[in-house]
């Protein structure tokens, strides 16, 4: 379709569906260019957090749950079930510096204690479809009005 021939929805649709098509490419390609096996944000809150680590000490209770001393309070991780008593383990589903601390005591790499979620293939499945211009389709011409509104009933607030 000519962009000069198109009205004034349908222009809008197309540019939409350009502008969508260019970000899905470009994500794409950032994905697969990801030298780490996790996104740049979650490598870098990885990288901040066991900064943190390293200066707590671990306690291990059984083979998956640890005590941990340090930073802004004591935690008891449990790696099994990917829970630290501060909480942020177990919503984020990324280690906490609890965690992290746990994990290397146990002899566990960092990765392996973040949800698969954030894998660089979980973000390229993400933007992996394509989006096509639509050839040769012919869009029905429509005039839109806005809903009938009423007011409420009583006074109009200010």
């Amino acid at each position: 379709m000519v962009k000069g021939l198109l009205s004034g929805g349908q222009f809008l649709l197309e540019f939409i569906r350009e502008k969508l098509g260019k970000w899905f490419w470009k994500r794409r390609e950032d994905a697969l260019s990801l030298p780490t096996q996790h996104s740049r944000g979650v490598e870098y809150l990885l990288a901040v957090r066991s900064e943190i680590a390293d200066t707590m000490t671990v306690q291990p209770i059984d083979g998956w749950r640890f005590f941990v001393k340090g930073g802004k309070m004591d935690c008891v991780v449990d790696l099994e079930h990917g829970k630290c008593d501060c909480g942020v383990y177990a919503v984020e589903k990324i280690p906490c510096s609890h965690a992290i601390a746990a994990g290397t005591s146990a002899g566990l790499h960092i990765s392996t204690l973040v949800c698969p979620v954030y894998s660089k293939d979980f973000l390229f499945a993400g933007y992996l479809e394509n989006i096509y211009p639509c050839v040769g389709q012919q869009v029905e011409e429509r005039t839109c009005f806005p809903p009938d509104v009423k007011r409420g009933p009583g006074r109009q607030k200010k």
